[in-house]
């Protein structure tokens, strides 16, 4: 009899922690942290936690340039490099809301983005309500940037898993 009874429990215990992991692991929401090829490929934008702790922020830190050509200014007059592209953006779920800037002419534009199951960051930029915007898809970024923030095409394209590159289904 007692033997039994150690058996349910064990067998109990055994079936709590593996319904319990399981639940974690759904639960688990895929971080947008990290290096990401924008949807046209011009540029790579590092997602990080902004510096005042007000959420993600978003700077470009790697553009692709030809040699001898120069690096674009933003709207300022300022190197694009370094521009904060992504504004504070607060999760809700596994949603980001915030704002993001065209650094070419600094129109300013509602912002909610989210990695998708095939691993891509789904950014919809928007104004006024997310209907009334656009969907770009970029790729995670697995190369180095270098300090000058200048990439190459050669560059660019071993840096980005070949899986993400043949994506046929999206979020």
């Amino acid at each position: 009899m007692m033997m039994k009874r150690l058996m349910l429990a064990g067998s109990l215990v055994t079936s709590i922690v593996i319904a319990l992991s399981y639940g974690t692991a759904r639960a688990e929401v895929r971080s947008p942290i990290g290096d990401w090829l924008t949807g046209q490929g011009g540029a790579v934008v590092r997602i990080s936690p902004c510096s005042n702790g007000a959420g993600l922020c978003g700077r470009i830190v790697g553009l692709m340039l030809d040699a001898g050509v120069p690096e674009p200014a933003d709207y300022r007059g300022r190197p694009q490099c370094g521009f904060e592209l992504i504004r504070p953006s607060e999760q809700q779920g596994e949603l980001w809301r915030g704002g993001i800037v065209d650094p070419r002419n600094g129109d300013r534009y509602h912002a909610e983005f989210h990695v998708t199951r095939m691993g891509e960051l789904a950014l919809r930029g928007y104004i006024g309500l997310p209907i009334f915007g656009q969907t770009q898809h970029w790729l995670r970024y697995q190369g180095r940037v270098p300090r000058s923030c200048r990439i190459n095409q050669a560059q660019m394209a071993q840096s980005v898993l070949p899986d993400q590159v043949n994506a046929d289904q999206r979020d």
